[in-house]
Formats: C-alpha cells, structure tokens, sequence
C-alpha cells in the first residue's frame, strides 16, 4: 500500500473518531454504557489509523 493511500485512510479514521467524540458529548456526557461504547469506538478508530500511519513491520505491504 503506497503512502498516499495510507495517509488518506489515516485522516479517515481520525475524522471518524472525531466524529464519534463528538456524538458521545454533543448529548451529554452521562458515563453510561452507550457513552463508554461510543469512546471505546472512539479510541479503536485512533489505533486504526496509528496502524495505518506507522505501518508496523512492514504489516500493510501486500506483496
């Protein structure tokens, strides 16, 4: 995977954990299990893009 594309799907999974920050709190913040659910989504969707971004021993170089 070049690193264009990988740089481009790392934006994508930042603006989606963004987004799910956002949705979490835009409600209120109540630290029930849809809040917790939301932030654990939340920080998958940083790991994500930490693992597309690093690319870990060669992980995302198909070939």
């Amino acid at each position: 995977m070049d690193e264009t594309k990988r740089r481009r799907l790392t934006l994508i999974w930042v603006a989606f954990a963004a987004v799910m920050v956002y949705y979490v709190f835009a409600s209120g913040f109540t630290g029930s299990v849809g809040d917790l659910l939301g932030l654990l989504t939340a920080a998958l969707g940083v790991v994500l893009a930490a693992v597309y971004y690093f690319n870990p021993r060669g992980m995302l170089t198909f070939g």
